[in-house]
Formats: C-alpha cells, sequence, structure tokens
C-alpha cells in the first residue's frame, strides 16, 4: 500500500472496488453455496485502510441505479455496458452492511454517478484545506488532481499527482476532460475523432491547448487526421460535457453523516458468523 499524509480524508470509488474484488480475490462460498468473496475481500480492504491510514474520514461512493443528465445529454452513453452479473450483484447489499458496521459512510444519490459524488466531496473538502485521496482506477477522475485531491492506485502503490499526469499523458490534468473528448472513452461509449488517440491528442493540446482552440484551427490539421477532426467537430462539444465531471452535485448530508463511527463490534461479530468469515 502507498504511503499517505496523515489525517486525510479518503474516498473510495465503490463500484470499481466491487469489480475489482469479483474478479481478482480467490472465490468463497458460504455453506448454502452464495458467493461471498467480494464481502469479504471489501471488508479486509476497508480495514487495512483504518488501520494503516488512521485517515480523518473515509468514505465509500456508489453509483445510484438509474439514469442520470449524461442519458439525457446522449441516450447512447454506457448503452454497451454489460449487465452486473448475478454473483456480483447477489453481494452489494452485504457489502454495503459491512461498511456501515465499520463505522464508515455509504453514499448513494439517486440519479448521480458516482464520480460526480466524489468529485464534489473532494473539492469540498480541499476548500476547507484537507488533503484528499480518492482510489479509483478511473482515468476520468485524473482530472480533479490538484495539490489537494490526489488519486490512489493501491494495487500498484501508486499516488497520482498533476506531474505523474504530465508524465504520463503529455498534458495536464486541467487537460484531461479534453484528452478524454479527442479520444472517446469506449468503456462509457463516448464518441472521439476516429484515428485520434492519446498521443495524438496530446500533441493537439500541446499545440492549442483547449479542445475549443483546436476545433478553432482544425483546418490546419493535414491527412486523413484532419479530415476526421473536422468531420466530428458536431461531437465534440458533446463528448466535452459527457466527460466532464460535476462539481456542485446537491449532497444534502448531515453534519456527522460523512464522519467515521466507532465499528460495531457485535454487529461485525454476528455479521461475520452469518457469512462464515473467520
Amino acid at each position: 500500500m502507498p504511503s499517505l499524509q496523515p489525517n486525510s480524508t479518503i474516498l473510495i470509488d465503490g463500484n470499481a472496488y466491487l469489480y475489482r474484488f469479483y474478479h481478482g480475490s480467490e472465490p468463497r462460498f458460504r455453506g448454502n453455496g452464495e458467493p461471498t468473496h467480494v464481502i469479504y475481500s471489501y471488508m479486509m480492504f476497508l480495514r487495512t485502510c483504518l488501520f494503516r491510514y488512521k485517515p480523518e474520514r473515509l468514505i465509500v461512493v456508489f453509483d445510484a441505479p438509474g439514469t442520470n443528465f449524461r442519458h439525457q445529454l446522449y441516450a447512447a452513453y454506457k448503452a454497451h455496458r454489460h449487465t452486473m452479473p448475478d454473483d456480483l450483484r447477489s453481494q452489494i447489499e452485504p457489502v454495503k452492511r459491512a461498511i456501515t458496521l465499520l463505522g464508515i459512510p455509504v453514499i448513494e444519490i439517486p440519479n448521480v454517478e458516482a464520480d460526480d459524488s466524489l468529485a464534489t466531496l473532494a473539492l469540498n473538502y480541499a476548500k476547507k484545506g484537507d488533503m484528499n485521496y480518492i482510489f479509483s482506477l478511473d482515468k476520468d477522475l485524473t482530472q480533479l488532481i490538484s495539490d489537494k485531491v490526489h488519486i490512489v492506485h493501491d494495487r500498484k502503490k501508486l499516488i497520482l499527482d498533476a506531474d505523474f499526469i504530465k508524465n504520463k499523458y503529455g498534458v495536464y490534468p486541467d487537460q484531461i476532460i479534453d484528452l478524454l473528448a479527442l479520444t472517446g472513452d469506449d468503456a462509457d461509449n463516448i464518441p472521439g475523432v476516429e484515428g485520434v488517440g492519446l498521443k495524438t491528442a496530446a500533441k493537439f493540446l500541446q499545440t492549442w491547448g483547449t479542445l475549443e482552440n483546436i476545433i478553432a484551427n482544425a483546418h490546419w490539421v493535414k491527412g486523413k487526421v484532419g479530415d476526421n477532426l473536422r468531420k466530428s467537430i458536431d461531437k465534440l462539444l458533446l463528448s466535452k460535457q459527457l466527460t466532464t465531471i460535476k462539481l456542485d452535485v446537491p449532497l444534502s448530508l448531515g453534519p456527522n453523516e460523512a464522519e467515521l463511527t466507532p465499528e460495531d463490534k457485535a454487529g461485525i461479530r454476528k455479521f461475520c458468523d452469518e457469512y462464515e468469515f473467520k
């Protein structure tokens, strides 16, 4: 696990870790045959975070079911995502129960993606001077990186800051939105410019700075890439809207709803008996 500043805020991309533990942890079942490996791995991971980092606060944020503003902008948003496997879906509610028993807040806002909630939380705490670490592998979230917000890839023991993003992608965090608009995103079914990958997109941004300036200078771009760029202009600003993470989600949290509380030791013992964890 990487080293973090003490007394920081840790924000967990809840859905990302569901899939990570589903695909990456050893199968585990209780006596009736129900899978429990995601539940077990989640509990172990969060307990490690609590004991190793001793954060000021730790919050797990999940995607809420249903559509959000991106679906309203673009009906095909995430249209080709596979349905969640049943043996993962069955473990979600127990995971949330376990998180709550550990004294960790769970946030899930109707019609809001976890990225937008994570971003709003991070911005709010950064304004108060807190250091924030977002645990996620989602490239979209790198647009949030600042001196008070870093992204953690704990499995790779990496902490992503502005220098890391510049070295990896050739652009700064505040240009990531434009980079993703140009390349598109297969995972979210966001259209980009055909034939434009990360290197070409970074070159455009190094030359012209912003997506709007690239559009204004598209007539200078030669060859097939130039033709594709000019054909895609109508979609590019839409793609930018889709890749831009909201920073103003109405969280409506009570004064203590985002704070750690003492773990429910008796509840945890009962829960572990129920799911046959030692």
